[in-house]
């Protein structure tokens, strides 16, 4: 109840707040039922709320930043809304454990690789090999999802939000090659590579991150 609550409550706010202004293209490429990981570029504060609730599925769960549990109502609240905890830039067990939990029951897992919001609204920065980890081990289908212009519905610095013009653009599913560069098996890091350069062929061209530096894998923590 709490949860179909919240879905409903997010749409509202979104109409009355971005009404016409948010753009969401793709939507008929998310599979309906069974094990998905959703990933996508991190730009703002909105977009794993906008993303997870146009999505029509109402089994959707988010991996989150444990600073968002420290609140005791909050961290309830945010349970109660399919989110779990994870540690950031650590290889948290316990995170990969109930992520891989989540998408063996045939759910869908919304994941940023990339770990912490770009503030600039590029993708570019260190992308957590643990989204690699969980695509690997969980033989999910994988759907990118490239999002720009969240980063102004509250802006660095604000609590407020303020009309914007957003845009999500769903890709198709895909699944991973089994095998990496010369043959060998995949690595974790480079499922990690794979699906944020998915997502980054979404982007506008002036959105995408510029030469080979631009992607760079980070360690082994799933995304927040």
């Amino acid at each position: 109840m709490i949860y179909a609550v919240f879905r409903i409550g997010v749409r509202l706010l979104a109409w009355v707040i971005l009404g016409g202004r948010l753009r969401i293209d793709g939507m008929d490429d998310l599979p309906r039922s069974g094990a998905v990981l959703v990933i996508g570029n991190h730009v703002g504060t909105v977009e794993p709320a906008l993303t997870g609730v146009f999505i029509p599925r109402r089994d959707v769960y988010y991996l989150a930043k444990s600073e968002l549990f420290r609140n005791r109502l909050l961290g309830w609240l945010f349970r109660k809304n399919h989110a779990f905890p994870v540690v950031r830039n650590t290889a948290d067990r316990a995170a990969l454990r109930s992520a891989l939990a989540v998408l063996a029951g045939g759910h869908m897992l919304l994941v940023y690789p990339e770990g912490t919001r770009s503030w600039d609204g590029h993708v570019i920065g260190d992308v957590q090999a643990g989204a690699g980890f969980l695509a690997r081990h969980s033989g999910a289908v994988i759907v990118p999802v490239a999002s720009w212009d969240s980063e102004r519905v509250i802006p660095r610095g604000s609590w407020m939000p303020r009309p914007a013009d957003v845009q999500l653009r769903i890709g198709e599913p895909f699944h991973l090659p089994a095998h990496g560069k010369e043959g060998r098996p995949l690595s974790s890091r480079e499922a990690a590579a794979i699906m944020m350069e998915r997502v980054i062929a979404l982007l506008p061209r002036e959105r995408r991150p510029v030469g080979a530096a631009a992607l760079s894998i980070g360690g082994s923590s799933p995304a927040a």
